[in-house]
């Protein structure tokens, strides 16, 4: 067994031997999780030879990733309890990890939890931003949706955190999240500042969120990787159709902007808009769709990406999904229409499509 196999199977041992252990009633370990797989296609794809092809291929995560975890809780008293999410992704094509150098790299917290005060968490947490999104993207954020024209900016975990989230009232909430970069001689180094609000008044739901993410240097230089995002949005329930819309801006400092293989104009702004809609056309058949649209400063172009989805329940646990989508690129633009796959030529425009199956447990 690999060095990463046993590490796996001990903390599976552990978490089952702490669910028996502590069966009494002050504390309680689950283990969950979800598996997703199914095909893609992908066409516009530029060869070694200056041409074009298509591309088929096994689809892992392209709907959502595949996860398990283990989160548990002990009652500390007085409604306060000690809490801790240890959460790991990976793919169901290979088995392997989404990061080869973390095993939970998703979330790693411990906090303290009281329904009064709130909580606060220590350790990897999942970003404010990829919350947000979720919430008011009507694709539920796969990787043919909000994440396309940030180049998943907004997703993922954020490493060295400290995270409050605070209660809920009367429909208001709010969470604070910061990390310290640990630069010497520079307290603004790989810092990590972000705030974001919720408000829930029945069937209407907006939310926003600001990220500031700086790289070790201390600056705002990489459009797609260390900026400030900018996130607003609602969506409103009415009968079995859901409407959702929502707006993004990436920014970096004018002077500190350089050019890199996700950015050649050195752009310092990206400003996206979407509208779009869920229709539950029977209790197990949902139907989504989406319209997005982004502009990039500096020459960098400016897209429009259409997507349409349907997800199928066979049970509470386990349903089918399909999606297309198309992405039309002008000037410098050259997004894909699968967030992380292969960008077609700049100006081009792409197809794309995946289904497949999920099952939680």
């Amino acid at each position: 067994m690999t060095s990463k196999g046993f590490v796996c199977s001990a903390v599976f041992l552990m978490g089952l031997s702490s669910a028996y252990a502590q069966g009494d009633v002050t504390s309680d370990v689950t283990l969950y999780g979800r598996i997703a797989g199914g095909v893609r296609y992908v066409n516009n794809i530029p060869t070694s030879d200056g041409r074009t092809d298509s591309k088929f291929g096994y689809s892992s995560n392209d709907f959502g990733f595949s996860w398990w975890g283990i989160t548990g809780h002990e009652d500390l008293g007085d409604g306060l309890k000690a809490v801790f999410k240890l959460e790991s992704a990976f793919s169901s094509g290979t088995g392997a990890l989404a990061d080869p150098s973390a095993l939970f790299v998703r979330d790693s917290y411990v906090g303290l939890e009281h329904p009064t005060a709130g909580s606060i968490w220590f350790g990897r947490a999942m970003s404010l931003a990829d919350e947000t999104g979720w919430y008011i993207d009507p694709r539920a954020e796969q990787l043919t949706g909000v994440g396309n024209f940030a180049k998943g900016r907004a997703w993922g975990p954020r490493i060295n955190t400290i995270t409050y989230n605070s209660p809920r009232w009367q429909g208001f909430s709010f969470r604070l999240q910061a990390a310290p970069g640990e630069q010497p001689g520079n307290s603004s180094g790989s810092r990590l500042l972000s705030a974001s609000a919720a408000y829930d008044l029945e069937d209407f739901k907006a939310y926003g969120v600001y990220e500031e993410l700086r790289d070790p240097a201390g600056k705002l230089s990489s459009l797609y990787a260390f900026s400030r995002v900018y996130m607003v949005g609602a969506n409103y329930t009415l009968g079995t159709v859901k409407l959702f819309a929502g707006y993004q801006r990436l920014a970096t400092d004018e002077n500190d902007t350089v050019a890199d293989a996700l950015n050649p104009t050195a752009a310092t702004r990206n400003d996206q808009a979407w509208i779009g809609a869920t229709y539950a056309v029977t209790p197990l058949l949902i139907l989504d769709a989406g319209w997005y649209h982004a502009r990039v400063n500096h020459d960098g172009g400016s897209a429009n990406l259409g997507a349409i989805g349907a997800t199928y329940f066979l049970s509470k646990r386990t349903f089918l999904y399909a999606t297309f989508g198309s992405v039309n690129n002008r000037g410098n633009a050259a997004f894909p229409v699968i967030t992380y796959d292969v960008a077609p030529l700049p100006g081009h425009s792409q197809q794309g499509t995946y289904l497949g199956m999920m099952h939680y447990f």
